[in-house]
């Protein structure tokens, strides 16, 4: 079961975000989405570690509200797919990039193996109790000698934190058991540094801006003392040298990682859950259609049965997230080029 802060840290703050930055600009998305961790140049490190090009197939694991996979769609023209567990930030990703999008865990992804050029996983190992899973997966859907950039915060040594210290939710592994993880899973470690400084002031200043708007929006909510308290927790123990944050380039070593666990393929009950999924979103998306908005947008605010700006603002959510279920699709049965 997922902490109510862990929720709160990446759902309700995601789904805010979406709120804020149509507000506020599309400018403000992608510094906003990557709050927490993700500063330009330590996205720029990991882009050029990985090699990054023009038609890359990213898989972006625990996407959240998918700032950094966006900023490597603009800056490098990579084709990504994103996966994330937390449905609000599924849709706030969807809303403010028009990325495919897929609900779903990373020890568990819907796609065919080696379908992907390379993969991100930021922010993420340390939230999962099954590290050794979420790595066997990547490792799975990757092909033979793909790049995953990894960001991860490390503890310095297995007893230096206090329980009551360790945000909700979160293991962090020790250097040695992190390089330990990668090598049962089938990966190489290539490089690691410890993650660049802070962001420009015009990218800090807009995370600042839409962090502003759902503060004051937010304030009062139960989620926000969570995510408030979460950001407070990892601010102490960085603070302290306790933790520290890494970047690392590992590589998929050719043939398959060691997994003790049995067969990690997905079964072909992924496959039905896609069809079901699709007819489902199909299904919404005529009943939004038949809405009309447009009509309901041209009458006087006093007789509007629906708001018509969260109608459009669904259509385009579902309209992303069918293009995610087809994509997925498309990977399965073997055509590996994105649209």
């Amino acid at each position: 079961m997922t902490a109510p802060a862990m929720v709160a840290e990446f759902d309700d703050v995601a789904g805010w975000t979406a709120e804020a930055v149509a507000q506020l600009g599309a400018e403000h998305a992608i510094p906003a989405a990557c709050r927490g961790s993700a500063s330009p140049a330590a996205l720029a490190w990991l882009a050029e570690a990985c090699e990054l090009a023009p038609g890359t197939r990213l898989l972006d694991v625990g996407a959240g509200a998918g700032g950094p996979a966006a900023w490597a769609a603009r800056r490098f023209g990579v084709r990504p797919v994103l996966l994330d567990p937390m449905p609000a930030a599924c849709r706030a990703a969807a809303r403010m990039f028009g990325l495919p999008v897929v609900l779903a865990s990373g020890d568990r992804i819907p796609l065919r193996a080696g379908s992907m050029d390379a993969a991100w996983c930021l922010g993420v190992l340390c939230t999962v109790a099954d590290k050794a899973a979420l790595l066997r997966e990547m490792h799975r859907v990757l092909r033979p000698g793909a790049s995953l950039g990894l960001l991860v915060v490390v503890v310095r040594t297995p007893r230096a934190l206090a329980v009551p210290a360790v945000p909700d939710g979160n293991l962090f592994p020790t250097q040695a058991e992190l390089a330990d993880l990668l090598d049962e899973a089938g990966f190489d470690l290539v490089e690691q540094i410890d993650r660049p400084g802070d962001a420009p002031l015009s990218w800090s200043r807009r995370a600042a801006r839409v962090a502003e708007v759902v503060a004051t929006r937010h304030r009062a909510d139960r989620a926000y003392a969570l995510a408030a308290r979460q950001s407070e927790s990892f601010t102490r123990l960085f603070d302290s040298g306790q933790i520290s944050m890494q970047l690392i380039h590992a590589v998929r070593r050719p043939g398959g990682a060691h997994t003790r666990g049995g067969n990690v393929n997905p079964s072909n009950g992924d496959e039905e859950f896609e069809i079901e999924l699709e007819v489902e979103v199909r299904a919404e998306l005529t009943l939004v259609e038949s809405s009309r908005p447009e009509e309901a947008a041209a009458l006087p605010a006093s007789e509007w049965l629906f708001d018509p700006t969260d109608v459009q603002a669904e259509e385009i959510e579902l309209r992303n997230l069918l293009g995610a279920i087809e994509e997925l699709g498309g990977l399965r049965r073997g055509e590996t080029e994105l649209p």
